[in-house]
């Protein structure tokens, strides 16, 4: 029995009122029909009070014996849940202050759709029928108690709906004993390495929404998600999207992975498979306010598998080369994106540098924070918007990494392959980049003396989605590889202050900051480089020239140029050799 719940013995209240009634007024000899009338109100209205009192409803389509039912819940009184107890606080504002994220109390959160108050054969089915109460009731949380739930295939919300679990005891998943008590287990892919290999639509399943460019106030909170991916993301023109209130909050992610469509070719053998890298554990795109918080990914990776005589092309020509060791042909669940936050659309061939005309990358209301990443190959956290803050993350990456297959898996890589091994790639206008911690690697390039052409720690550029710099702060990191407003053509309103680059993978200067391209020499204003703390140098170009410029009271431990344009001014640096303006 649930707390709270009374249990009535079974109740006939198909009472015959006009036979109590008749035998009344044969008793008292009493003929008049206003007491008939009377007395019909009287006992009717003293039923309803009585079963009310108890807290017991009865439905247009149910007995008052009848049991819950997966399409016919019994509901609370407020009009809205299931009748078992759950959580009904809003989970942001208890961890963020009530009015952090306002627009998070459009949620539903006091209608709760227990997940045990809908059985079914399957889970699959349990949900689906907690999610169509919910919707049919103008959304609300469908909430999994503590324990596992073994699911068949990919799951869809629709608008308004928000899958949540059981508040986790540690509620802070950038700590190693983070652990949410509700599991959702998506298949496993169990790899055949011979015939035609399993076929892929036996895994690498998602956790997805109906309506992706509409669905709002939907999310998913305090859950370990295993094998399966979270993508709230449209094919469609992301331009004309109006989906918002967007939450992914206080998951685990782990064995999340596309196969690559490339493989295998016809010159492969039929059962290769490889990790498609534009595969993300967290892949949003959204028209506004979207919270990515709290959240742990790629802690525990077990579903990694080897594929020895995995068969590619050699660098040049035809050829193909067989592997008959299976680890340098790995299938790798963490060789991708692992939050990717309005990035996957088509990038125009123009520098997006006007809301008006390229809108989707500058919505608004985007927060990626406290969530912990590993990943081992793209980027860790890949965002874009006007005002969006990415902060107080912390990113992790594999040591010694080593790529034997370029990035599509069918081909060896080439001394200058890039693996795209990035912590942080950002873009839009009034950013906030503060507060992390993030370490990067590249690959050392099939055993040899090469490593891969990548490993920037925070990252905007002219291509792949960048755009124009217009307001941006990026303050108070740490991370072992450079900050870099790489090549932008237009450049303003920029502080870069209080980081630490304690060490730098690559020889690129800790921070760099160069608004001239291969193609064209620029201008840049209002940039400050301020009290940074750095393993080598810094440069900061701008041949055009530009105003209130300034590189002041940064210190270099291990020595280090800056190299800067002449009209930027130099001061209270320490530690680095200071070049002649221009050169």
């Amino acid at each position: 029995m649930q707390t709270g719940e009374l249990k009535l013995p079974k109740l006939d209240i198909s009472i015959n009122l006009i036979a109590i009634i008749r035998q009344a007024r044969r008793k008292f000899r009493i003929k008049n029909s206003f007491f008939t009338r009377f007395c019909q109100f009287f006992l009717t209205a003293g039923i309803i009070i009585f079963l009310n009192s108890c807290n017991y409803q009865i439905s247009p389509n149910q007995t008052a014996d009848s049991q819950t039912s997966a399409t016919q819940p019994i509901t609370q009184l407020s009009k809205c849940g299931s009748r078992s107890n759950a959580p009904q606080d809003n989970p942001i504002a208890t961890k963020y202050k009530d009015n952090a994220f306002a627009w998070t109390k459009n949620i539903k959160w006091n209608c709760v759709y227990n997940i045990k108050d809908f059985p079914a054969s399957t889970i699959d089915a349990s949900f689906n029928a907690a999610r169509d109460a919910a919707s049919a009731n103008g959304g609300g949380v469908v909430y999994f108690p503590g324990g596992t739930y073994n699911f068949a295939d990919n799951i869809y919300l629709k608008d308004g709906v928000v899958i949540r679990g059981d508040t986790p005891a540690v509620n802070d998943a950038k700590s190693s004993s983070y652990n949410p008590a509700t599991k959702l287990v998506f298949p496993q892919y169990k790899p055949s390495l011979s015939g035609n290999g399993t076929p892929n639509t036996t895994a690498f399943k998602k956790i997805l929404t109906t309506n992706p460019s509409k669905d709002s106030n939907i999310g998913v909170v305090n859950v370990d998600i295993n094998r399966g991916a979270i993508e709230f993301s449209s094919a469609e023109n992301s331009d004309n999207n109006t989906n918002q209130n967007i939450i992914v909050f206080g998951v685990i992610s782990n064995n999340v992975a596309d196969p690559e469509p490339r493989v295998p070719e016809s010159f492969q053998n039929p059962w290769q498979r490889f990790s498609n890298r534009f595969a993300a554990n967290i892949k949003i795109q959204s028209f506004a306010n979207v919270l990515i918080s709290n959240n742990r990914l790629n802690d525990a990776a077990t579903d990694n598998f080897n594929q020895p005589n995995y068969i590619i092309k050699q660098l040049r020509g035809n050829s193909t080369v067989t592997y008959p060791e299976g680890e340098k042909a790995k299938f790798n669940y963490t060789d991708h994106y692992g939050i990717s936050l309005n990035r996957f659309s088509s990038t125009p061939k123009q520098l997006p540098n006007d809301p008006n005309r390229f809108p989707n990358f500058f919505r608004k209301g985007l927060v990626i924070q406290d969530n912990w990443v590993y990943h081992t190959m793209r980027v860790a956290i890949h965002a874009t918007g006007n005002g969006l803050i990415i902060r107080n993350n912390q990113i992790k990456d594999e040591k010694n990494k080593q790529a034997w297959v370029d990035p599509t898996g069918t081909k060896q890589p080439q001394n200058a392959a890039t693996f795209e091994n990035r912590a942080i790639d950002w873009s839009g206008w009034n950013v906030t980049i503060d507060g992390n911690n993030y370490e990067v690697y590249r690959h050392t390039i099939a055993g040899g003396n090469y490593e891969s052409i990548d490993g920037e720690g925070i990252l905007i550029q002219e291509c792949c989605g960048g755009t124009s710099v217009n307001g941006v702060t990026i303050s108070n990191n740490t991370g072992n590889s450079y900050i870099g407003i790489y090549k932008v053509p237009q450049v303003k309103n920029v502080l870069i202050a209080g980081n630490k680059v304690l060490t730098n993978i690559t020889n690129t200067p800790a921070i760099y900051v160069s608004a001239d391209t291969n193609g064209s020499k620029n201008r840049m204003d209002n940039v400050k480089i301020q009290n940074n703390t750095l393993s080598n140098g810094i440069l900061a170009r701008a041949s055009n020239g530009g105003i209130n410029n300034v590189i002041q009271g940064n210190r270099s431990n291990n020595g280090g140029d800056i190299s800067y344009s002449c009209g930027i001014k130099v001061e209270k640096n320490v530690g680095f050799v200071i070049k002649q303006c221009g050169t």
